[in-house]
């Protein structure tokens, strides 16, 4: 068979596009909400239900566990078998209705089934299916639209911080669920059914900025696909190393669901705390846009640098900061190394593992994840109770994160030789990026 070389582009500034562009940012604000809104409903629900915060707060361990499962084991298979958009419909409802169900939680056995059912889908409807979309949506600007979708995530927070307090105050953590169950089936339901599609295929569109070639003289196309195999992808080193890296990060990250205590210890009321909180959700959304912004125009090592080179600075602040004001440039830094997960790990995925299985081994790498905020949340606790202050923590999580940025650094510089070498082995055709 003989083939001819031919070219389409998609559409530049295609509404559709764009809308699923705005639909992935939707999944996000409700993902953001709902994160942060934990460390104000968790406190009066252990008072609650005359148990300890540490017990309570394992409910977020166990949500988060069995959210890697389900990103390793069920989002590869559901992702291929129905789509994205049917991920976020469904997964949505379900999360939704289990989010209800929390307001009637009596005990602790009720309150881990219940985290353990939505850990299972919450993830998938939100930070996967956002982070799908934009890739298999965008070919070009791809950094830029991910900082965008995540930046936005960031109202989320800021409307948390003005929200939730009075919520809770007024009708307690049983209406604070409520109003998580309503917020977020509305920001993936609708959505879901009005701006996503799962493929651009789907409406006879290409992703945007991108190009097909090798359509066949008579008429069948003939696309090679580039990328590492899955299989392949899960015994290299640098899927090991990513995985370590992602691990370390967000468990120094997993220092979010400690920011109000960590900060009245450092000279501020709760309620100035509270403040602080939201000012990070309000600075990450010029920490993600500039992160994507920053992969896009210069290179993805570059912007990893900087987004943990801010996260570094940042621990040593907190660690030596006391008072509103120099908390406050910590929390601002934070907010920019924060950024490095939600943005570039999708990105990370397709540079050192292209195009051919990228949504099966973006699952099970953003697992990585919640494994990470599952281990990170009681380790930060633990190094409380241990020393009667945080400090131990912020410096720990310092070294950890200089060890996460020289394991990325390998990843990235050794990613251009694994595809070679992958693509000699199976004759694929095609050269390293």
């Amino acid at each position: 068979m003989v083939y001819k070389e031919v070219m389409h582009s998609a559409r530049p500034g295609s509404p559709r596009h764009w809308l699923v562009a705005a639909g992935a940012a939707m999944l996000m604000i409700g993902a953001s909400f709902m994160f942060l809104s934990f460390s104000l409903v968790n406190p009066p629900l252990a008072e609650s239900l005359g148990v300890g915060l540490s017990q309570v707060m394992l409910y977020n361990s166990i949500m988060a566990l069995a959210g890697a499962v389900s990103m390793t084991v069920l989002a590869p298979w559901a992702l291929a078998r129905f789509g994205a958009r049917t991920l976020v419909i469904v997964g949505g409802a379900w999360t939704a209705a289990v989010l209800f169900a929390f307001s009637f939680a009596t005990s602790l056995a009720m309150l881990y089934v219940l985290a353990l059912l939505m850990g299972a889908s919450f993830s998938l409807c939100t930070n996967l299916a956002a982070s799908v979309l934009v890739n298999s949506w965008f070919e070009s600007y791809r950094g830029t639209v991910l900082g965008a979708v995540f930046a936005v995530s960031g109202l989320g927070g800021v409307s948390m911080g003005f929200v939730m307090p009075q919520v809770v105050a007024s009708g307690g953590w049983q209406m604070g669920f409520r109003l998580l169950a309503v917020l977020l089936g509305t920001l993936t339901i609708v959505p879901g059914i009005l701006l996503i599609r799962s493929t651009p295929e789907e409406v006879g569109l290409l992703p945007f900025g991108a190009t097909t070639t090798g359509e066949a003289e008579d008429g069948e196309a003939h696309v090679v696909v580039p990328g590492v195999p899955r299989a392949t992808a899960f015994r290299t080193s640098q899927f090991i190393a990513l995985l370590a890296a992602i691990i370390l990060v967000v468990g120094v990250h997993a220092m979010q669901q400690h920011l109000a205590p960590l900060l009245t210890e450092r000279g501020v009321s709760l309620a100035t705390a509270g403040t602080l909180i939201s000012l990070l959700s309000f600075a990450s959304i010029f920490g993600t846009t500039a992160m994507g912004a920053l992969n896009d125009r210069v290179s993805t090592l570059v912007a990893l640098w900087v987004a943990l080179a801010f996260q570094l600075v940042s621990l040593i602040g907190f660690s030596l900061s006391y008072g509103f004001l120099p908390l406050a440039a910590s929390i601002v830094l934070f907010a920019f190394g924060a950024a490095m997960p939600l943005v570039l790990v999708p990105i990370l995925v397709m540079l050192v593992f292209g195009l051919r299985d990228y949504a099966a081994i973006l699952g099970p790498t953003m697992a990585a994840g919640p494994v990470g905020m599952a281990l990170g949340t009681p380790l930060w606790g633990l190094a409380y109770d241990r020393t009667g202050s945080y400090t131990s923590g912020l410096v720990t999580a310092a070294g950890v994160t200089v060890v996460a940025a020289v394991l990325l650094t390998w990843v990235v510089r050794t990613a251009p030789g694994l595809r070679a070498r992958v693509a000699r082995d199976l004759d694929q055709g095609y050269g390293a990026d």
